[in-house]
């Protein structure tokens, strides 16, 4: 993604399950890419169970 914004949206319009895959799909939750930190930040404002 080019900036944080495109991420977010991008992030945005993924599915409850979409998120959860790719939460389960990190390796290093210490060092999170900008896509994954999106993923966590949509993931606790849907209140989805990580």
């Amino acid at each position: 993604m080019d900036n944080a914004a495109d991420t977010a949206a991008a992030v945005a319009a993924m599915t409850d399950a979409e998120l959860v895959g790719l939460w389960d799909q990190v390796q290093d939750p210490e060092n999170l890419t900008p896509l994954e930190q999106a993923v966590i930040d949509e993931m606790e404002r849907r209140e989805v169970d990580f």
